[in-house]
């Protein structure tokens, strides 16, 4: 039976040569981006010097330019709820315990939000290490699925993923906003100047997406052998069957929640959100459950394109020998109540959201 090529070790001899060259492009890259800025700006202070009036228009433009391609750290997460180590000491010893199996650095932060998701982040200036979790996510896991997915996360902070590190991930983050700010976004009724200003946006914001491709593309096959990676060790610190059941519910349940929680019924509904997210998802039946396993697996479904797809990984963990779990998740309870008002907090946030959307669409 032929390896698969999507699978570490699976490629042919150069794949090594060829991943560095592409992760050591990729750092080239991002210092590329990185000086763009500075380079805009000794230009446009270089032809506003020049006191013409071709030299001042030109040179403002080019200031403007130094301006939205500066570097950027990541920021805190709008939405998101912070937590301290006074407000949820059970989840930290649960974080800390986690993070000390894997030899991970130390969180210093962890927030609540409403995405149906969990990330390992540093942002601000002092490189602050956060670990977002998304609640809608953790609400419909197992204890042993909430300590993979914790683990998952905390295992990119040491698998050598470049899209952590602070030259490329800031890079990356750069041109994620400039892609956002240059984006077009008028509407009829905004007006002719809005109208040609987004147009001159947009036509900036070529090369932004260009660049922005580019470094994905050579970024992506580190990428997924980091995936590969924290999944490793994540198995080492979960088990095989967590890691396994972590994968099957992203790929079977997380649908529901996501339509549940974009539905006109979070915006107009009274009782409490995250019971009646859970009922809803209770309720998806086995047949739809086993038609969505069938689905990512024929159509090669994966969380983002920065990850394998999710089939693969199931088969790459059931080949692995089997790992149990090294940590417990003993607190689980207390954790739960330490994340009540959070949770409640990310619920109203979430509903003015939907309800602001709603009333968009209607007006």
């Amino acid at each position: 039976m032929s390896a698969d090529p999507h699978l570490p070790g699976a490629t042919h001899s150069a794949g090594p040569t060829t991943g560095r060259l592409s992760r050591a492009a990729g750092y080239f890259l991002a210092v590329a981006v990185h000086l763009l800025a500075p380079a805009f700006l000794v230009t446009g202070v270089y032809l506003v010097s020049r006191l013409s009036v071709g030299g001042i228009l030109f040179g403002l433009i080019a200031l403007d330019l130094a301006w939205l391609t500066r570097p950027r750290t990541a920021t805190f997460p709008a939405s998101a709820v912070r937590l301290t180590r006074s407000d949820a000491p059970h989840l930290y010893a649960l974080v800390d315990r986690i993070g000390a199996e894997l030899g991970a650095p130390r969180t210093d932060l962890i927030a609540i939000s409403g995405e149906v998701d969990a990330s390992f982040s540093a942002y601000g200036r002092r490189r602050t290490h956060l670990l977002e979790i998304g609640y809608p996510l953790w609400l419909i896991l197992t204890p042993l699925e909430r300590v993979a997915l914790l683990a998952h996360e905390l295992a990119h902070s040491r698998n050598g993923d470049a899209r952590h590190g602070l030259v490329v991930g800031s890079a990356l983050y750069s041109l994620y906003v400039l892609r956002v700010t240059t984006g077009f976004v008028w509407r009829p009724g905004d007006g002719l100047p809005a109208l040609v200003t987004d147009c001159v946006l947009a036509v900036v914001g070529l090369p932004v997406r260009a660049l922005l491709l580019l470094l994905e593309l050579l970024l992506h096959r580190s990428s997924q052998h980091a995936e590969y990676r924290a999944d490793e060790l994540q198995a080492q610190v979960a088990g095989t069957a967590a890691a396994v059941s972590l994968l099957d519910v992203l790929t079977t349940r997380t649908p529901a929640v996501g339509d549940f929680l974009t539905s006109d019924a979070v915006a107009v509904g009274t009782g409490d959100l995250w019971t009646a997210m859970r009922s809803h998802v209770d309720r998806v039946p086995d047949a739809e459950l086993a038609r969505h396993r069938e689905s990512a697996r024929a159509e090669k479904t994966r969380i983002d394109t920065t990850h394998p797809p999710t089939y693969l990984r199931i088969q790459r963990f059931l080949a692995l020998p089997h790992m149990e779990p090294a940590v417990s998740f003993a607190g689980m309870e207390q954790i739960d109540d330490e994340l009540d008002q959070a949770a409640g907090r990310v619920a109203r946030n979430l509903r003015e959201d939907v309800q602001s959307a709603l009333y968009s669409r209607r007006h």
